[in-house]
This record gives structure tokens, sequence and C-alpha cells, in this order.
């Protein structure tokens, strides 16, 4: 049971995500076809045979949001070239992270971090949860560089550093047991 519900839990995250997705775009197209049906219904009732569902311009080049209501934009702004190096260092320090941990369990060793104790037991879920420790850490970083450079930079840094940390510590541990 203990090794069937984290397979369980991230198919059915996964089946959930995409239901959802899914019927936010049917939901999208239904309102997007209904509008114009309307449209062209109040026009001309007759002329439902040759209704266009998506009109040449889209909506977003169509209707221009006023200046005071718009995001601001941030595409002129470039990223230094150390945050996307430390975002894949990031990719890589918890790939090995993974590896290593299923290294040091296979050799005998047990998990230290109680909050892992029990995704160890599968691999897909460990791989998932480090997967997606990597991309929470970047989303933050990304959310972070937009108000505070420094910030973002250095606290990719230290998470980079202390899992690197964790990582050669499972190294250690796996070829003590050897």
């Amino acid at each position: 049971m203990l090794r069937t519900l984290p397979r369980l839990a991230a198919f059915a995250l996964t089946i959930c995500s995409l239901l959802h997705v899914s019927t936010a775009w049917a939901a999208a197209q239904d309102q997007l076809a209904s509008t114009a049906l309307l449209t062209t219904a109040a026009v001309a009732p007759g002329a439902l045979t040759n209704t266009v569902l998506f009109p040449a311009t889209p909506l977003a080049e169509a209707v221009q949001p006023s200046r005071s209501i718009r995001e601001a934009d941030f595409s002129g702004i470039r990223r230094p070239a150390l945050l996307p190096a430390l975002y894949a260092t990031t990719v890589a320090i918890q790939a090995l992270d993974a590896h290593s941990t299923m290294t040091a369990l296979n050799r005998g060793a047990t998990e230290a971090n109680p909050a892992m104790r029990g995704v160890v037991g599968n691999r897909g879920a460990l791989v998932a949860v480090k997967a997606g420790a990597a991309a929470a850490t970047i989303f933050v970083a990304e959310k972070m560089w937009r108000r505070n450079r420094v910030a973002a930079i250095a606290m990719m840094a230290v998470v980079n550093g202390i899992s690197a940390a964790v990582v050669a510590h499972n190294y250690r541990v796996a070829s003590q047991l050897r």
C-alpha cells in the first residue's frame, strides 16, 4: 500500500491537471464560438452557415487595453549570464541529489530527512519531487529577480551550495557502504 500511494497520487495529479487544462481550453473555445454565433445571429439570422469562429485579427491585437492597465514590460531588461547558469546548475544538482540518494539507499543507507522518507521508496516519486524542487526554486528566483536582482542571484547560489553539500554527503555515505 505504501509503495502504490505515491504512484497513485502522481497519477491522480497528472490526470487532474490534464483535465483542468483541457476543460479550460474547451470552455474558452466554446465561449469564443458562442460569442461569434450570437453576434452573427443578431446581425443576420440566416447567415449562421458562414460563421467565422476565429477573427482574422487576434482579440489581443483588436482590442488594446488602455495604458493604465497594461502590465509592466520587462522584455528590455536582460538577465545576467550568471542567472541562467545557476538555473542549469540547480537542475543538475537536483538530478545528482536524486541519483546519490537512490545509490546510498540501494547500498543500505536510510533517509535522514523525515519529509522525504515516504517518497524515497519510489524512484518516480523521488524524481518528481526533485524536479518540482528545481522548478519551484527557479520560479521563486524569477519572481525575486524582478524586484531584487542581487537577492535572486544570492538565493540561487546559497540553494545550490547547500544542495551540493547534500549531494556530496550522500555520495560519501554511499562510498562508505560498499
